[in-house]
């Protein structure tokens, strides 16, 4: 197939890039800036330089290509999250340009769009195992941008074409966060947030990128992907083996959680979400654990 990736130079978009190409495809990386070409070849794709706010010019990028695949975000580093304006960039990607890329892969003549999406949408539902048809929790204005990106791929599930809304679990690896979690967790700082008893679900990288492959497989719909639901302090443990210090991460004190705002109550949230319905239609399984030795250099 000839799939075009946007979001093509971050870490989830390189390692799609990277999973469609060992598949076998014709893969087109979308970049903002020129900066980004040598990356996007690397990973053994083509690279086109558009704005991604522009319809225009990425429906010229579209032309021609089967499938689109959306990865953009942009999620601020460790407690400038706290910060309202820190959010602004990964906004306006959520709010305009997944709009502008939904509706440009219609125009460009693309029967499948795959978006990206996350778990963080759903409700704390402490113990209890979360599915796809489990309402989610989006009423405060924090989110606009989310539901605004949701609905414009479901709009683009018209006249026979297909969107896959992948749900992805928290993401690890070698990304911003999780390196900024670790250098944290060695300097005894206190970083996590929630209640150690509560779930979370966690999805490397590198299975991220597999499961865009997977999802070239699936019909329409929604998909929860991520690994095996852990505790937060299983979590806590994984990540200071990870990162050799002197014993598990620390939670922030309770008393500070209460104040965090909604950007980062999703991250207090017991989410215990199951990928049997992506599983089962497409094959994919989670292949890397945060027990996995090294998982941080992967």
């Amino acid at each position: 197939m000839r799939i075009a990736v946007t979001g093509a130079t971050g870490v989830l978009g390189q390692e799609a890039v990277g999973a469609l190409v060992a598949a076998g495809h014709e893969v087109t990386g979308v970049t903002r800036r020129d900066r980004g070409v040598p990356v996007i070849e690397g990973r053994g794709a083509t690279a086109v330089v558009a704005d991604v706010f522009d319809a225009r010019q990425l429906e010229r990028a579209f032309r021609g290509h089967d499938v689109v695949i959306n990865t953009l975000a942009h999620v601020p580093v460790d407690m400038t999250a706290m910060r309202p304006l820190a959010w602004r960039e990964d906004d306006k990607l959520h709010l305009e340009a997944s709009a502008a890329i939904a509706k440009a892969a219609a125009l460009a003549g693309a029967r499948k769009l795959i978006q990206e999406s996350s778990v963080f949408m759903y409700p704390d539902n402490g113990s209890e195992w979360i599915g796809e048809d489990e309402p989610l929790a989006v009423r405060d204005r924090a989110f606009r941008p989310r539901v605004t990106e949701m609905r414009a791929a479901v709009d683009f599930a018209a006249e026979g074409r297909t969107t896959v809304i992948l749900r992805l679990g928290q993401l690890f690896g070698r990304d911003p966060q999780t390196t900024a979690a670790l250098r944290a967790t060695t300097e005894g700082k206190t970083i996590l947030l929630g209640k150690p008893e509560n779930y979370i679900t966690l999805l490397h990288h590198r299975d991220a990128g597999r499961a865009f492959v997977s999802a070239l497989r699936a019909s329409s719909g929604f998909y929860n992907v991520g690994g095996e639901p852990i505790t937060r302090e299983r979590w806590a443990k994984d990540l200071g083996r990870e990162a050799k210090a002197d014993g598990p991460a620390k939670f922030i004190p309770e008393i500070t959680q209460a104040v965090i705002g909604a950007r980062l109550e999703v991250q207090r949230r017991s989410l215990r979400v199951s990928s049997l319905r992506f599983m089962q239609e497409t094959g994919w399984r989670a292949t890397i654990g945060p027990s996995t030795p090294g998982w941080s250099r992967m």
